[in-house]
């Protein structure tokens, strides 16, 4: 413990690092004043809406509506709320197997595959139609745009912000003994070359304690300006909710029961996960390659290099080894917006994101150890 929080006096003496930490919320800053205050109380009065009345769509809810005080937004949800059905009652996934295996025409293993993933969303499909979780308001016409501004803009800054701190955090403390020419006194003994693992664990301990720091700073302000009192308890499946993929809209339908909080909570903690891979990340280009800069040059290629192969790949039609390439952290990254849910052509299989960030801690896990090992036996004179 005692070289661990000598290693933070490290980092967090870093003028550079408190630096970034600020642009970082600066800019979140920025995204937190781009909706228009007219989203903002609409969002708010629907969410008051539903605390009072509850967030099911029914004649309770009408009957409730109508008894509230006449204003504004109150008489423009009516609209949206008067007639609704069970939208996910007699649902069919085959409209999206057909979608996915016209887009992916002439890779049988590829179509296989989307047959199989959603003939496994059906299930769910008709789970979520008998619990009735398109009938809940959530926030009504604006949840879309309310729920992708939180998880496509804001927590996705928030998670990229986390993934570049982790990276500087790993390839600062793994190279500041290079940096500071005391490399070769360190490593002498194997004492000495053993401190590289309270470095890494340090660095992973720090990553996540700022990503929860940013999360904390832009989150918090962000749930008293959106009131969520009144949906915490909705489900993310409301028919007033849905993913684009590919221009093709569906459902929002998630591998799980999920309600607005349970989703949030989930969202954040994953997001953690994430940043911990890169982290790791970060540590082993550090060990193997040596050189800071030259470390996070290499980090920075391999994630672009996936990031190509993965279009590549979808152009050259081979749609299964593309499908391969979305369990990549930098992929995972871009297909934040509906994490928990099917995926669409970026889904291999079901909870794709949980066991992609699961496959990706225990590969980087073991390239860390390994790295760590041939780092014991390196000559670094």
């Amino acid at each position: 413990m005692r070289l661990a929080v000598w290693e933070w006096r490290k980092l967090f003496r870093l003028p550079a690092l408190w630096v970034f930490v600020g642009l970082c919320l600066v800019f979140n800053g920025l995204l937190l004043a781009s909706p228009s205050l007219v989203d903002r109380t609409f969002f708010n009065d629907t969410s008051a809406d539903a605390a009072l009345l509850g967030q099911r769509v029914d004649e309770v809810f009408l009957a409730g509506l109508d008894a509230l005080p006449d204003t504004e937004n109150r008489a423009l949800l009516r609209p949206y709320v008067t007639g609704l059905e069970n939208t996910l009652e007699g649902y069919d996934t085959g409209v999206l197997t057909s979608f996915y295996q016209n887009l992916m025409e002439g890779d049988p293993l590829a179509q296989s595959w989307m047959a199989w993933k959603y003939g496994l969303l059906q299930g769910r499909v008709d789970h979520l139609a008998q619990t009735g979780a398109a009938l809940d308001l959530y926030v009504g016409p604006i949840t879309h745009d309310s729920h992708q501004y939180l998880y496509n803009t804001l927590f996705r800054a928030i998670v990229a912000e986390g993934i570049l701190l982790g990276l500087l955090c790993a390839l600062y403390l793994v190279g500041y003994e290079g940096m500071s020419g005391t490399r070769s006194l360190t490593c002498a003994s194997r004492t000495g070359r053993k401190l590289w693992r309270s470095k890494i664990l340090a660095a992973l301990a720090a990553s996540l304690g700022l990503y929860a720091l940013l999360a904390l700073f832009t989150l918090g302000p962000y749930l008293l300006l959106w009131d969520y009192g009144g949906v915490w308890a909705s489900s993310v499946s409301s028919q007033f909710n849905y993913l684009v993929d590919m221009l093709y809209s569906r459902p929002f339908l998630t591998w799980a029961d999920f309600t607005v909080g349970s989703y949030f909570a989930a969202m954040v903690a994953v997001g953690g996960a994430l940043v911990a891979v890169f982290t790791l990340m970060g540590a082993v280009a550090g060990l193997l390659i040596g050189n800071t800069y030259g470390a996070a040059i290499a980090a920075a290629a391999f994630c672009a290099l996936m990031i190509g192969l993965s279009s590549a790949l979808a152009n050259l039609g081979l749609w299964w080894l593309y499908l391969l390439t979305t369990f990549s952290p930098a992929y995972l990254w871009l297909a934040i917006n509906g994490w928990f849910t099917e995926l669409g052509q970026g889904g291999l299989v079901p909870w794709q994101e949980t066991v992609g960030l699961a496959l990706n801690l225990l590969v980087w896990g073991g390239f860390t150890l390994l790295a760590l090992r041939r780092f014991g036996r390196k000559d670094v004179a």
